[in-house]
């Protein structure tokens, strides 16, 4: 094997990579990637831990074809600190592989290629579907998915695509977050499967990736047996595909609102941080007490307590003059950084009463994003 490539293409290819090879690999070739050229010119890179693979298919000036296995992260730390020069990778007598550039050269072990898992292809054509829309869907819904091994339906999110929309839906279930796209253009394509939250966290990289390269850029969804499949551009990304019944998440949503309050997206957030550093550390408690024109945050423990006013826009008032729904700050201000990134200045709260889940979306989409909250009881 020997190729010369650029340097910055090589760290960014193994910057999207490393991510998937596992930090304590308890089979030692998952710490590998294998790197193979071949007589068109092209440089691939492949990195798995058998439940999520990325594959990176680059043109390099390829001198000799070949593959090889050769510890990811070492070759990416390497790749960071590289010269902004032409770099030439050799394999030399000994099974090293020299990577070698004007000032100096590393030589680095290698492994036959023969050892690494097989390489999931894919074995048919995918749903496409717009590289932005997936992005955004991803990143407003992957930050509600569980933690909990354990719960193994929900340790993913569920992605659906009809002949209008592509939906998702992600919950832990004490909060759920909802987001649905309209698709222009649609084959007609369906598309009902659950994600792992690696493979979307993946993903999302992925795209953000081929975005900046191609704003118009599509990924093909694939869904065949047990196997996912996402291409997009030069890379592919294969996943195991989630088995069993996700919750009924249309039940969750409020059908019905009595009330709704318009907030400052970066007033909320600020005063809600603040108020958070006094809330109990368990289960980041905070209340917030809601009246026509006034929102108040508070916590307390049995050592510090806080709260903060600030201006809110009530409507649906039917005489009762404050309403208190106490709450997991932690999982809002996850909502609210999302709310950031969209650049909404503003975020709509609904609610019924503060026994009752309880809904933020954002006022020019109500209907395309959605994030619910269960209330903290008790003491």
């Amino acid at each position: 094997m020997e190729f010369i490539i650029n340097p910055s293409l090589l760290k960014e290819e193994l910057g999207l990579l490393t991510p998937v090879i596992e930090r304590k690999a308890t089979i030692p070739v998952l710490s590998k990637i294998k790197m193979e050229t071949n007589v068109q010119g092209e440089l691939a890179l492949t990195a798995t831990d058998l439940d999520v693979t990325m594959r990176s298919l680059q043109v390099t000036d390829v001198l000799q074809t070949g593959s090889i296995l050769v510890e990811g992260k070492k070759l990416y730390e390497i790749s960071r600190e590289l010269p902004n020069e032409p770099i030439h990778f050799q394999l030399n007598k000994n099974g090293q592989i020299e990577i070698r550039y004007k000032k100096g050269r590393h030589k680095l072990g290698t492994v036959g290629a023969d050892q690494f898992p097989e390489v999931p292809v894919n074995k048919q054509a995918g749903v496409r579907v717009s590289a932005v829309i997936l992005r955004e869907a991803i990143r407003r819904t992957l930050f509600a998915v569980t933690t909990e091994q354990s719960r193994f339906t929900i340790s993913g999110a569920k992605l659906l695509v009809d002949e209008t929309s592509l939906t998702m839906v992600a919950t832990d279930g004490h909060r759920l977050a909802f987001a649905r796209f309209p698709l222009v253009n649609s084959t007609g394509q369906k598309l009902d499967l659950l994600a792992p939250k690696k493979s979307l966290q993946q993903l999302e990289d992925l795209l953000d990736r081929e975005i900046r390269r191609d704003a118009e850029v599509a990924i093909e969804i694939g869904d065949t047996g047990n196997q996912l499949s996402f291409a997009a551009g030069n890379h592919s990304l294969f996943s195991r595909k989630l088995n069993g019944t996700f919750p009924n998440w249309e039940m969750v949503l409020p059908k019905s609102l009595a009330f709704t309050a318009e907030i400052s997206t970066d007033d909320f957030r600020r005063s809600l941080s603040r108020v958070t550093l006094t809330a109990d550390d368990r289960n980041y408690s905070v209340t917030m007490e809601i009246e026509p024109g006034k929102l108040l945050l508070k916590s307390n423990t049995c050592e510090a307590e806080a709260q903060e006013e600030m201006m809110a826009v009530l409507n649906g008032e039917n005489g009762q003059n404050v309403h208190a729904l106490r709450f997991n700050s932690r999982y809002l201000m996850d909502f609210l950084q999302v709310v950031s990134k969209v650049g909404s200045p503003t975020f709509s709260l609904g609610f019924n009463d503060g026994n009752s889940p309880f809904g933020f979306f954002l006022p020019d989409q109500p209907g395309g994003y959605r994030y619910v909250l269960m209330p903290l009881r008790g003491e």
